[in-house]
């Protein structure tokens, strides 16, 4: 079944949904859902950072709640997430600050998928969300329900192969055991997504020596999109939902801002005296080439310390010498 991407004006409407589910504390809120998900005897890498008689699946649907009430709605076009995820496979690790977020709690929704998470089944990553908890910075990502119900679909046959329906009932059993008669959560929450996992980040340099490959790459994905965020290479307005939705947001709470930042890629330019060569002076050149983009570690003394910088892709030489080796080469240059 075809996913429909929502549009930055449905983003509002959206993170009211979530908070709504978050909030619940019903059968098919969030808690609940959490609950029925893991298995009686399962441990979370949170469990002992909380306090003592409060559970995993309270705690986060708590923090989830709180923190989409006062997120910072950002919506990443296209060619913005295309950036975002080139130039993330060349970040280093840095001193990760607050400074360097957007804004204390954020929700991050993306146009088309940046990347799948290799720990759920490869499943696209559709939002993000921030914010303080446990004495950390709490990132959790969440996928398109759909999608993770038509893989669930696709994949049944192979994985109970000749299994019997009355040997799938007993499974089923035996993997929900934990749940009481009636409590059992829907699989699919109203809202449309599903939730991941929460990636707690230490304060200062990370040690990611013992993450999966591919949790790593997710967190320099989300990284670098936040340190673009706040380049000149990335323009942002402020767009509003439609009257429906804002009416909508209304009922469930008052308090929902109905704003959304929209994240686009500043549009290319080329402008004379920008080429570093061009400015230095003192050399003499014979062809141009072309400086691929990169990060540069720019030291501010306001911090005390460097932070990453992109430094766009750029011809470097004099206009109207030819390219190293003949070639043609596009490039994007602000």
């Amino acid at each position: 079944m075809a996913v429909t991407t929502p549009t930055a004006r449905e983003i509002p409407e959206v993170r009211a949904d979530l908070a709504a589910w978050a909030t619940d504390q019903g059968r098919d809120g969030m808690a609940n859902w959490l609950y029925c998900m893991l298995s009686a005897d399962a441990r979370t890498s949170y469990d002992d950072l909380l306090p003592p008689g409060v559970t995993t699946p309270q705690a986060l649907a708590a923090r989830t709640a709180a923190g989409l009430r006062t997120a910072e709605l950002s919506y990443v076009t296209s060619d913005m997430t295309a950036l975002a995820h080139h130039a993330a496979q060349s970040l280093d690790n840095f001193d990760m600050r607050p400074e360097d977020l957007p804004a204390p709690t954020g929700m991050l929704a993306f146009e088309d998928p940046p990347m799948r998470y290799e720990a759920a089944g490869n499943q696209p990553i559709r939002l993000v969300t921030w914010g303080p908890w446990l004495g950390h910075l709490a990132i959790d990502y969440w996928s398109g329900t759909r999608e993770y119900l038509d893989q669930v679909e696709a994949a049944l046959p192979e994985y109970l192969g000749d299994t019997s329906p009355a040997e799938s009932a007993a499974w089923l059993r035996t993997k929900f055991a934990h749940v009481a008669p009636g409590q059992m959560a829907s699989l699919q929450p109203i809202h449309g997504y599903n939730y991941q996992r929460t990636t707690l980040i230490e304060p200062g340099l990370l040690d990611l020596s013992d993450t999966p490959p591919g949790d790593v790459a997710l967190l320099r994905l989300i990284q670098a999109t936040w340190l673009l965020m706040g380049q000149s290479i990335a323009t942002s307005e402020r767009v509003a939902a439609d009257r429906a939705s804002r009416r909508r947001i209304q009922r469930i709470d008052r308090d929902y801002g109905t704003e959304v930042r929209l994240i686009r890629l500043r549009r290319a330019r080329t402008e004379r005296g920008t080429d570093p060569a061009e400015r230095s002076g003192s050399r003499e050149y014979q062809h141009r080439w072309v400086v691929r983009g990169h990060w540069r570690d720019q030291w501010y003394s306001s911090r005390g310390a460097h932070k990453p910088i992109w430094i766009s892709p750029y011809i470097a030489g004099p206009e109207g010498l030819p390219f190293i080796g003949g070639e043609k080469v596009m490039v994007l240059a602000r």
